[in-house]
């Protein structure tokens, strides 16, 4: 049976897709003949493509073969233009806030404070209050820790007060470096960070990494009135603010926006 004029097409451009796949993850020019045999085509089917995405600007031919095409980076830039950070995460911290009744907070570290790329706040009167691009500091918060903890041990100093002991906001603020190296351990060990009225007396706040394949170093939290925070209170909201941390780290158009944002190479895990 001949195939229909839809899948013929269809066949074409899964083709055509390929090819850009293959073109994208090479670090130079690519023969015919490579090509030919990495994506397994024969080789007339592949100079019919290669020449329709070439008169497109997609691919470029040289001496030595075939590379990405300027309109493939065109495309690149203005999707990074188009996503942006605020806009990408804003309705999944909405989700967490409006589930938990709690203020919820991205975060990523810059220098020795911690920023607050995005903040969704319950729809409530009384709530914790903190705003988008604000800073922090990373010693006295769930959302520092939580950063601080993918860190290694002789990179924290870069994210700390220069001077010990460090200002002491609560009782309950840790002031020290060897104090905070234990806490960091035990955040590991536990997969979440809580900032157990370590900046304000009062307010507790839980925050748990954001998994990404890019390993960027960026934070989710939720924070709130102690009494709406208890041990029982956090072990009810960990599977979501986790779920949700997921998401967002599952999202390519956020990662892409963060990259953007703020640099990949600040937010990268070592």
């Amino acid at each position: 049976m001949e195939p229909s004029s839809t899948s013929y097409h269809s066949q074409g451009l899964v083709r055509a897709i390929a090819i850009l796949r293959e073109l994208g993850s090479a670090t130079s020019a690519r023969p015919l003949s490579d090509l030919a045999s990495s994506l397994e085509l024969p080789k007339p089917t592949l100079v019919r493509l290669l020449k329709i995405l070439e008169e497109h600007d997609f691919i470029h031919r040289d001496a030595d073969g075939y590379a990405i095409g300027h309109a493939i980076l065109d495309l690149g830039e203005n999707y990074r233009r188009q996503a942006n950070t605020a806009d990408v995460a804003a309705p999944y911290l909405r989700e967490l806030a409006t589930a938990t009744g709690l203020t919820a907070n991205l975060g990523v570290l810059e220098g020795r404070w911690v920023l607050h790329v995005v903040v969704e706040e319950p729809d409530r009167p009384l709530r914790f209050r903190s705003a988008s691009g604000s800073l922090d500091h990373t010693y006295s918060t769930g959302l520092g820790k939580m950063l601080m903890s993918a860190l290694p041990t002789e990179a924290l100093a870069e994210h700390l007060p220069a001077e010990s002991p460090w200002p002491r906001f609560t009782e309950h603020t840790i002031t020290d470096l060897d104090a905070m190296v234990a806490e960091l351990a035990v955040i590991r060990e536990r997969g979440c960070s809580v900032d157990q009225q370590e900046r304000d007396l009062g307010v507790i706040c839980m925050a748990v990494p954001i998994p990404n394949l890019a390993r960027l170093n960026v934070a989710l939290s939720i924070a709130g009135p102690s009494g709406e925070l208890g041990p029982a209170e956090r072990e009810q909201h960990l599977p979501l603010l986790q779920r949700v941390a997921a998401d967002l780290g599952n999202n390519a158009r956020f990662i892409t926006a963060l990259r953007a944002a703020h640099g990949a190479h600040s937010l990268e895990i070592a």
